[in-house]
C-alpha cells in the first residue's frame, strides 16, 4: 500500500513538472514570437506616399490593393487598411491599403448645342454616360444638336450617372400651298383647258 502511494505521487510529481515544462516552453515561444510585433499606427486619412512610406520606415511591407471613392476622405488619401490600425503585427508583414479617389460628385457640364457625339464625348470625360433621348422640331436649333438636357447643367451628381437628352430634328416643314384651280378667265386665255389658243 506504502510502495503505491510512492507511485501515485510520483506520477503526478512527474505530471506537474511536465506540465509546467510544457507551460514554460509555451510562454518562451509566445515571447520570442511577440518580441517580433509591433503596433501598426493609424494611416487612415494620411497621404498614401508619406502613409506608404511610415509603414515602410516602421518595417511592414505596404501595397495598394485598390482605390474607392469616398465623401469624407480626400483624393490620394488612404481611406482603409488591413489588419487594422493598433494591431500587433510581425515585421515584414503585408498591410493592404485602400487609396481614396476623392469625391464621385460631378459638376454636369452644358451639352446645348453639341452633336449627340460630340456630347457623348463630353459626359465620358466627366465619367457620365448618355441616357434616354427625345427628338423635336426646333427653330432654333440645327438638326442633329442637343436642345436641352436632364438633369440641368451647372448641379451635381454621382459619377456613372445617365443624362437625358433633348435632340433638335430641325425646323418643322410648312404644309405646301394649295393649288387652287385656274380661273375662267385663266381658261379663256388657253382655249379652255389651259392649251393657247391659236389665231384665226
Amino acid at each position: 500500500m506504502r510502495l503505491l502511494r510512492l507511485l501515485v505521487k510520483g506520477f503526478t510529481g512527474a505530471l506537474f513538472l511536465t506540465a509546467v515544462a510544457l507551460a514554460t516552453g509555451s510562454i518562451t515561444m509566445w515571447l520570442a514570437t511577440e518580441k517580433d510585433k509591433i503596433q501598426l499606427p493609424r494611416v487612415i486619412g494620411v497621404d498614401s506616399t508619406a502613409a506608404i512610406e511610415l509603414l515602410r520606415e516602421q518595417g511592414f511591407q505596404p501595397k495598394v490593393s485598390g482605390k474607392e471613392y469616398s465623401e469624407g476622405i480626400p483624393k490620394d488619401a488612404i481611406l482603409s487598411q488591413r489588419p487594422a490600425s493598433g494591431s500587433w503585427v510581425q515585421k515584414n508583414s503585408e498591410i493592404r491599403l485602400v487609396v481614396s479617389r476623392g469625391s464621385d460628385a460631378v459638376a454636369l457640364p452644358s451639352l446645348a448645342g453639341l452633336t449627340l457625339p460630340a456630347a457623348q464625348r463630353v459626359l465620358q470625360e466627366h465619367g457620365l454616360t448618355v441616357g434616354r433621348v427625345a427628338r423635336v422640331h426646333s427653330s432654333e436649333y440645327p438638326k442633329g444638336e442637343v436642345i436641352a438636357q436632364d438633369p440641368e447643367p451647372g448641379g451635381l451628381t454621382r459619377r456613372g450617372s445617365p443624362i437625358a437628352l433633348l435632340l433638335s430634328i430641325g425646323p418643322l416643314e410648312e404644309p405646301a400651298a394649295i393649288l387652287t384651280p385656274p380661273s375662267q378667265n385663266y381658261r379663256s386665255l388657253f382655249g379652255g383647258e389651259g392649251a393657247p389658243m391659236r389665231a384665226p
